[in-house]
């Protein structure tokens, strides 16, 4: 079974997938939330996340560059670990971060915070 860490800062968002993913046998993962960023890299080192999964937030300037910069941490503390991104559809500079740490290799796939959940669920199977 694969260990899968909720990194977000929305705690509804990440403690209701978390506990959808708990209740329902047919998933291969033991989810955990992670909703301190700046500890998140050591939090998934020391539980041995397999797949991260990573809000991408709204970035404030005094936020700038947190998620690209917890992509590559992520990366070197464990290179075993699949990056995997929510970006919000309506912030282009979050879509433009989130191809870009999908063509540096930084993060292997993202989907929109809109989709349908039936989606992210399969997107999260896939990896």
């Amino acid at each position: 079974m694969k260990k899968i860490g909720f990194i977000a800062k929305n705690k509804v968002l990440a403690q209701s997938l978390a506990t959808l993913i708990r209740n329902d046998p047919d998933m291969p993962f033991d989810p955990y939330v992670l909703l301190n960023f700046s500890q998140a890299v050591i939090d998934a080192e020391i539980l041995g996340i397999d797949v991260a999964v990573i809000e991408m937030i709204a970035e404030t300037p005094t936020e700038t560059g947190i998620v690209p910069s917890l992509c590559m941490e992520l990366r070197k503390s464990n290179p075993d670990c699949q990056v995997f991104l929510l970006v919000p559809q309506d912030s282009k500079e979050s879509c433009d971060t989130a191809m870009a740490a999908v063509n540096a290799k930084t993060a292997d796939d993202y989907v929109f915070l809109d989709t349908s959940l039936d989606y992210l669920l399969a997107k999260l199977l896939a990896l």
